[in-house]
């Protein structure tokens, strides 16, 4: 089982743990003051001196319990600060989504095998690390699958600007995983995104449908399926 790639990011930048943190050290200044060492058993020379230390941590905190309120109201996203945190890494039921739509399109080997050119892979596509004899479940290929969905999405948004719905983004970063983050970025669809025209971004999927100057039936389905979650995405929106 492996965590996301950029876990430190979503949990340092989340105003849920920033408020929790920054509440208890303020409740244990409140707690302290209102006890003494006797009714703790504590010594009260550490007594005195956890006290005190509670008191000067409870400026900062309430600092960071204004600021992040004030910043929470001002931000639909519910982040102080949602760099590096896109819209699908910042909701589990985002991801299992896009675990799902990405995952039925790149095909589920849960035993190592090599790959048409010879790699050792696993998993969906999986290729990192992966050695002869590798075994997995699925839980822990949806698991890679998913770090791997949350870092083509933030290679993604270093190009993408405009908004979209969460069903629009998982079908974009869907495509980006199949198609490269480069060649996402450089394409008329993120440009016609970036521009306000998002349904004529989804109307440019089907367009990707080929592999070495051929039409894959394979990628035709996929592009279809993407572009039908693009457009009702923003419909529902």
């Amino acid at each position: 089982m492996k965590l996301i790639s950029n876990w430190r990011e979503v949990l340092t930048g989340s105003w849920s743990v920033l408020f929790i943190f920054a509440g208890l050290v303020c409740l244990a200044g409140f707690f302290l003051a209102l006890v003494s060492a006797e009714q703790l058993g504590w010594n009260p020379v550490w007594f005195a001196a956890a006290a005190a230390l509670f008191q000067v941590l409870a400026i900062p905190a309430r600092i960071v319990l204004q600021e992040g309120l004030r910043n929470f109201r001002a931000d639909s996203g519910g982040a102080v600060s949602r760099r590096g945190v896109g819209l699908i890494a910042g909701s589990s039921i985002a991801l299992a989504s896009a675990v799902g739509f990405v995952g039925q399109w790149e095909g589920l080997r849960t035993e190592a095998y090599r790959d048409i050119v010879g790699v050792w892979t696993v998993c969906y596509g999986e290729t990192k690390g992966v050695e002869p004899g590798d075994s997995y479940s699925k839980a822990e290929c949806d698991q890679m699958l998913a770090s791997e969905i949350v870092r083509y999405e933030a290679h993604l948004d270093r190009c993408l600007t405009a908004s979209v719905p969460v069903g629009m983004k998982i079908a974009l970063v869907s495509w980006t995983y199949n198609v490269g983050p480069g060649a996402a970025c450089r394409s008329t669809l993120v440009k016609k995104a970036n521009a306000g025209d998002l349904a004529g971004a989804c109307r440019e999927l089907p367009r990707w449908n080929r592999a070495g100057g051929r039409v894959i039936r394979g990628l035709s389905n996929r592009r279809a399926s993407e572009r039908s979650m693009c457009l009702k995405a923003l419909e529902a929106a």
